[in-house]
């Protein structure tokens, strides 16, 4: 079912929800992160697995562009002040002959989008070899030109990913849920989240994913995490004009 949809991609339907993320501090909102989901069940697996898919069928771009300008149109831009909209993109899109020319028409569709929407890079093992690429830099590079922000994501998860912190220079990074769970008995996880907060204090911002408990948030705010996201604080749900 799902491959067919693949095949069916330009009438393929989608829409998207939005996870909250809460400034710690004092607990007000810092932004959302779009996330997409098939409302007529075309495809009740993993998500991940059917951009796999696409990418097998050699039509991911097609599917996380579609998904990109899906997630901007049905998220009420015009009430975004200070906080942030963040969308997944894989690295191979940005590399895209055709990836500019998308980027330009974005702009000119949602005009409101400038300074507001963080391109999340998304991580998978099918593209380990993309990051060495020279032309990814300077494409990320143009994004950031043109308004938009950059966060790299699984911060913390291998060796990789924090070389991928010092040569991209995003504006924020996400921390693996990894260290949210059992946050408060771990002083081991403690220890790593300061080390990451103190070297990224005035070069970019940091985010905690996979808060659920409260004894968890509480440490993150006794570590000082700037910012937080996990189901205690909000589950993705459609967010309205």
């Amino acid at each position: 079912m799902s491959r067919r949809a693949i095949n069916q991609l330009p009438l393929l339907k989608m829409e998207h929800v939005y996870q909250p993320m809460w400034n710690v501090a004092n607990m007000s909102l810092f932004g959302y992160e779009a996330l997409l989901r098939f409302p007529d069940g075309v495809f009740e697996g993993n998500i991940e697995t059917f951009f796999e898919q696409a990418r097998e069928a050699g039509m991911l771009y097609e599917l996380d562009t579609k998904s990109i300008f899906g997630a901007a149109k049905s998220f009420p831009l015009h009430r975004l002040d200070e906080e942030r909209l963040f969308i997944n993109i894989y690295p191979s899109t940005l590399l895209h002959p055709e990836f500019e020319v998308f980027i330009g028409q974005f702009l000119l569709t949602f005009p409101q989008a400038y300074g507001k929407i963080v391109f999340e890079l998304s991580e998978t093992k099918f593209e380990d070899d993309i990051w060495e690429i020279k032309e990814l830099k300077e494409r990320v590079k143009l994004l950031k030109e043109k308004g938009f922000l950059i966060a790299l994501d699984d911060i913390g998860k291998g060796a990789a990913e924090l070389q991928k912190m010092i040569e991209f220079t995003p504006d924020y990074i996400k921390l693996d849920r990894y260290f949210a769970r059992e946050l408060a008995e771990s002083k081991e996880k403690q220890e790593m989240i300061a080390l990451f907060i103190q070297y990224s204090k005035g070069k970019m911002g940091v985010i905690l994913e996979g808060i659920e408990q409260g004894l968890d948030l509480e440490q993150a705010k006794r570590l000082h995490v700037p910012v937080a996201q996990g189901y205690l604080l909000g589950k993705p749900q459609k967010v309205t004009n």
